[in-house]
């Protein structure tokens, strides 16, 4: 069995176990062992994709942009599930920039079509994409309305409320219409970067001014 073939079933084996966080260095062997040596019998787009789509589940927007440059032109204009992905990836870097929003994001990646190999990652990037801006209005505020949490995440209130009260612990007062977070773990392995403090800052803004027009 080759180094390529070997990675290949070490990367199927952990899609299936749900074991994403060891995609990326699988991937990353894949992508060298095929470009380095040329191995034909791989198309490249089946690296490609995964390790994309794994960059944006780790929210590595900085490597996600190094594959992208890496990527032939030729393949990047071709329509593909590749060319999705990088849309999407380009629409997480406008939302860090506070120009874009997550319900383009939640639209490309529920519209497209994606294959078996893919679906299981691109679920879960939807996953943590959500989780990520819950985790910001959890900083954020201590309490805010159904309506606004619903919106960032792209689902109706009733559904939003019994889903966070059911899978993040948050409180919700049906009277008043306002869910109380409960703070996310914290994380000492890395701190929050310039732009999330940016995005924290917006959101606390924009609850201020939603409980002062209320």
């Amino acid at each position: 069995m080759s180094t390529a073939q070997r990675l290949i079933e070490q990367a199927d084996v952990c899609i299936k176990a749900g074991r994403y966080q060891d995609l990326i260095p699988l991937y990353e062997q894949l992508e060298f062992q095929v470009s380095a040596i040329e191995i034909e019998a791989v198309p490249m787009n089946t690296i490609y994709e995964p390790l994309l789509a794994s960059y944006l589940v780790a929210y590595d927007l900085y490597s996600a942009r190094s594959l992208v440059h890496r990527i032939p032109e030729v393949t990047k204009t071709e329509p593909s599930q590749l060319t999705v992905l990088i849309q999407v990836l380009e629409l997480l870097r406008q939302w860090e920039r506070q120009n874009g929003n997550l319900k383009d994001i939640y639209q490309l990646l529920h519209q497209s079509r994606w294959n078996s190999a893919l679906a299981p990652l691109i679920a879960v990037l939807q996953d943590s994409i959500q989780n990520r801006e819950l985790d910001l209005l959890a900083k954020a505020y201590t309490s805010l309305p159904v309506q606004l949490a619903a919106s960032r995440i792209w689902l109706n209130e009733d559904t939003a409320a019994e889903q966070l009260v059911a899978a993040r612990g948050w409180r919700y007062d049906a009277s008043t219409g306002l869910l109380y977070p409960k703070a996310p773990e914290v994380t000492t392995n890395r701190p929050i970067g310039l732009q999330e403090f940016g995005q924290l800052a917006d959101v606390v803004a924009h609850l201020e001014v939603k409980q002062e027009s209320s």
